[in-house]
């Protein structure tokens, strides 16, 4: 008599063969076809047409800075974050302090200050020579002050965005505590 073991394994087999038969797989070419009609809808009312394209058509335009020594800027001299974590699309460019946009979009700017003991900071984000968003940080204890801004704006490719001081003497510690970052939407 044959082990309850081999009837089990003989029930899967025609379970399985039997399944194939009831139900065929798609073939490859019709799942291609059935993606791209999706990918072509989605394109049409304006969705996801560059997260379809972000890995392999680099899409993704993002960077990350930070000043690793100190530095005083006034009269609207470019503040300088020369540590670059991350630069993907290649825009912002370490030696200068600016970004410089690859591609049209809307962007996302944040950056962070920390300023001296007793010290005020104004700093602000200029885009293709326009002020466009404002930080104050005033440290009035014997402590640093540690200040953050973020700002949404719409750039043509090639138009540039940089940290700049719009008041006064502004005195950025460095050491990686002081940032500049942006993302493209």
């Amino acid at each position: 008599m044959p082990s309850p073991v081999f009837f089990v394994i003989v029930c899967a087999i025609s379970c399985i063969t039997a399944a194939d038969k009831k139900s065929p797989r798609p073939s490859l070419k019709t799942f291609r076809d059935d993606y791209a009609t999706v990918v072509k809808t989605c394109e049409a009312v304006g969705y996801v047409k560059d997260k379809c394209k972000t890995t392999r058509g680099n899409a993704i335009v993002a960077f990350s800075a930070k000043a690793t020594s100190s530095q005083s800027i006034s009269g609207e001299t470019t503040a300088k974050f020369n540590s670059v974590d991350l630069n993907i699309g290649g825009g912002y460019n370490a030696a200068k302090g600016i970004f410089t946009a690859p591609k049209s979009g809307v962007y996302v700017f944040d950056w962070t200050i920390l300023t001296k003991q007793n010290k005020s900071v104004f700093t602000a984000l200029k885009v293709n020579g326009k002020r466009n968003a404002l930080s104050y940080c005033h440290s009035k204890i014997q402590l640093h002050m540690l200040c953050t801004k973020m700002a949404i704006v719409r750039m043509e490719a090639g138009q540039r965005a940089w940290i700049y001081s719009w008041s006064g003497t502004a005195d950025i510690i460095g050491d990686g505590y002081s940032s500049f970052a942006g993302f493209m939407l």
